[in-house]
């Protein structure tokens, strides 16, 4: 399991809304017009970056994918980028 965060209440309101559905909720991966979602190798890792913007509205969750297949490094900043779509998880 790798890490994402999001902004919380948005994020639990999809969780509820694919379990009443029973359909797992699913990380965008690449795409031809989006790089991926946001992701870090630890949930320590994902924390820290949340803790030093002061983003408290957001929480980290879990994403069911390998950090060594499924992501490519981002230039810019300190997370990778999901390459597949993939399962988010409450943690």
């Amino acid at each position: 399991m790798i890490y994402t965060i999001g902004y919380a209440e948005h994020y639990e309101k999809q969780f509820k809304e694919s379990e009443a559905q029973g359909k797992p909720l699913i990380k965008i991966g690449r795409t031809i017009d989006y790089n991926g979602g946001s992701v870090w190798r630890t949930r320590e890792e994902a924390q820290s970056y949340l803790d030093g913007r002061g983003m408290h509205e957001y929480s980290v969750y879990g994403v069911l994918a390998d950090w060594d297949r499924d992501t490519e490094g981002n230039k810019y900043h300190s997370f990778n980028n999901l390459l597949v779509n993939s399962e988010l998880v409450k943690i």
